[in-house]
């Protein structure tokens, strides 16, 4: 009797040594980056070989939490799906271990489902069981703690696996981002030296890259072009349209010898072919003469600049047409026209300034931009500007800003 008492004892602490290591080698396993289907394999004959637990089919949920994968299907003849909705599992009572016929698979009378957690949720189901006809107390009650923790580790591992992956990709893309950004300011004018006005810009993009441009240079016959726009939609595809559109601009307003109805028929089909009709441009652009007396304009489905006479009055320049890229031919175009004298000011502006809400949904408005336009003769535009961006400011408090914020004002001489 003593004897058996001591095999007894012998086998137990062989048994414990065998799961301590078992333990170990795995999460070596996993601190090396074992790949997934190694790691599954180790998985599946610690339990099998050295346990008995032949029948085994794992499921784990998806980091998104939209479906769970297959990462083990072992000892059954069933087609298991390679990934099951969410849903699957949520209708299945996940609280505690029971029996197999919820998995809708071949049975055994030794099969059980136990569910795995972590910080209260379910985030893995395991069906274990055993093919053997031995009387006596299955191995997968035997060893039911040890299932639980091996089957935890690997599958928490495989979480934070994927978060890692996941947080790599999202750094990366927001350093993308962000080198987008810079390059996109950097096509943004900063100094105006070349052209004899008063000229300030100011960008803020709603993300790292945005959609929005201005821009201002003179022509081959001595005619000055002031422009803004903006692209419908956000993010890197409505940057790069931006970036590609301003080049456009800039080159066929510089040779072109035509009207400005003659430059956006060619402009606006550079657009359809660029964008192919996925995406539009409101575009605003005014030539000032060579005189410097005129300034001819077109505005595009674009926001209408406010244009402050000497004295105060001031008046939104509204003509002309539909935006580009909405249609292969622009269907008219009104070209409008407005007479220039010194102290003269034109304030072009995109959406996200003048539509930004504040906390009772009222839009910051045009009329608003224009008193805070008027009465600043001698100040630099670059001051008006920064108290403008401040009075946009305290008006949105703490509402969310609504889209990217521009504006471009020339002061003429």
């Amino acid at each position: 009797m003593a004897q058996g008492k001591e095999r007894r004892l012998k086998e137990k602490l062989e048994l414990r040594d065998f799961k301590l290591n078992a333990l170990l080698q795995v999460t070596q396993a996993i601190n090396s980056e074992t790949s997934e289907a190694e790691l599954m394999a180790q998985y599946v004959g610690s339990l099998k070989e050295n346990l008995g637990i032949d029948r085994l089919v794992l499921y784990a949920a998806d980091l998104d939490g939209q479906r769970w994968s297959l990462l083990v299907s072992e000892g059954t003849d069933s087609a298991w799906p390679a990934s099951r909705p969410a849903s699957f599992f949520e209708s299945l009572d996940l609280d505690g271990i029971g029996l197999a016929g919820a998995l809708d698979a071949d049975q055994h009378p030794s099969d059980v489902v136990v569910p795995i957690h972590q910080h209260d949720e379910a985030i893995a189901v395991v069906l274990a069981g055993d093919t053997s006809d031995s009387r006596g107390v299955s191995p997968v009650v035997k060893h039911l703690n040890f299932l639980v923790t091996l089957t935890n580790i690997l599958v928490v591992a495989r979480r934070n696996r994927q978060m890692n992956r996941r947080n790599l990709e999202q750094e990366a893309l927001r350093r993308e981002l962000e080198l987008a950004g810079e390059m996109q300011a950097m096509l943004l004018p900063e100094r105006w030296d070349h052209i004899d006005l008063d000229v300030a810009g100011h960008y803020q993009p709603h993300t790292e890259v945005g959609g929005d441009c201005y821009d201002a240079f003179v022509t081959e016959s001595n005619e000055t072009v002031i422009c803004m726009a903006d692209v419908s939609g956000k993010g890197m595809s409505a940057a790069l349209l931006m970036s590609n559109f301003q080049a456009q601009v800039r080159a066929l307003f510089r040779a072109h010898t035509g009207t400005l109805t003659d430059t956006l028929h060619v402009l606006n089909r550079r657009v359809m072919d660029i964008a192919r009709g996925e995406k539009y441009i409101t575009f605003f652009v005014a030539k000032l003469n060579a005189e410097g007396d005129r300034l001819d304009y077109v505005n595009c489905g674009h926001n209408p600049p406010l244009f402050l006479h000497p004295g105060g009055r001031h008046e939104l320049l509204g003509l002309g047409s539909v935006g580009l890229g909405m249609f292969r031919d622009i269907p008219s175009v009104e070209e409008g026209q407005v007479q220039v004298k010194a102290g003269s000011v034109l304030c072009c502006y995109t959406d996200g300034l003048v539509e930004q809400e504040d906390a009772a949904e009222a839009p910051f408005g045009t009329e608003r931009l224009a008193t805070l336009l008027q009465g600043h003769e001698g100040q630099s535009l670059e001051d008006v500007h920064q108290e403008i961006v401040d009075a946009l400011e305290a008006f949105r408090g703490d509402t969310p800003r609504l889209d990217d914020t521009a504006m471009l004002s020339c002061r003429f001489r």
